[in-house]
């Protein structure tokens, strides 16, 4: 969107095409509404189609429509479809019913809400079930407040990280640098307000998902870590013995980063 703006602004004859029903990417399904309202989207997208942009949604490049008659059609083409492949979880038992990836969780949610206010139950609900959270960064947070408002039985964010400090060390992270301290969100005050606790644990690594007998994740197994450096100065997890602990877990939700753009068909 800020490249096909920018480029009308500048004269030239856009079209943005999007394989989402709606336009606006991220900033449409992958942000919750109640961190980004819907309406400030359209009302962008809106103001960019009365200034002459045109937008295609529906409309997967390579899919529904040839990459090489978009070349052709084309003068330039710039590619902007983000790096949507989410890391997975390497771990026994991870197919267990209930794993879910972040975005399938975000999405689903936020076009139910758009589209029937959630009537058409066409959504992963989070209602009474306990719910983990892997991964401590802002999807992983969006995931705990999109939890939150089903009114889950329990919630948890497990962190791969050790727990920041409350100040920055002046030393190994010294200013202009960008403070790396701990920061409660939103999402993580909200589970507060409710469970009278902070939802996250740090350090934390999975090992392993157990389901019960119809298939459906039931436990989730971690272990603490911490960080060492080997023969050639990098940082490899190792596991501390006597801390491991199973966890009950009817939802569990994938959040821990993307590692490229989705593989396309062109």
């Amino acid at each position: 969107l800020a490249a096909a703006d920018q480029l009308n602004k500048m004269g030239h004859s856009v079209t943005v095409y999007e394989r989402a029903d709606r336009i606006g990417g991220l900033l449409m399904y992958g942000i919750p509404a109640m961190k980004l309202d819907k309406a400030v989207v359209d009302r962008r997208v809106n103001l960019m189609a009365e200034e002459g942009v045109k937008f295609v949604g529906n409309t997967e490049v390579g899919k529904d429509i040839p990459a090489d008659k978009i070349k052709k059609e084309f003068d330039a083409v710039i590619l902007a479809g983000g790096a949507t492949k989410p890391r997975n979880l390497e771990v026994p038992g991870r197919n267990a019913k209930g794993v879910y990836f972040a975005m399938e969780f975000l999405t689903k949610n936020t076009k139910s809400l758009l589209d029937s206010n959630f009537a058409d139950n066409n959504y992963i609900s989070a209602k009474d079930k306990h719910v983990i959270v892997i991964g401590g960064g802002d999807t992983g947070a969006d995931c705990v407040a999109t939890a939150m408002r089903h009114r889950p039985k329990s919630m948890t964010q497990l962190e791969i990280l050790p727990k920041p400090p409350l100040e920055r060390d002046p030393v190994t992270n010294p200013w202009p640098e960008w403070p790396k301290i701990l920061r409660t969100e939103y999402a993580q005050q909200e589970a507060m307000a409710v469970f009278g606790s902070d939802p996250r644990d740090f350090a934390q690594m999975t090992k392993a998902v157990t389901s019960n007998g119809d298939g459906n994740v039931k436990e989730i197994q971690t272990v603490e870590i911490k960080w060492e450096k080997d023969a050639q100065g990098r940082l490899n997890p190792v596991d501390i013995p006597g801390t491991e602990k199973v966890r009950k877990a009817d939802l569990v939700l994938l959040a821990m980063g993307f590692v490229g753009p989705g593989d396309m068909v062109v």
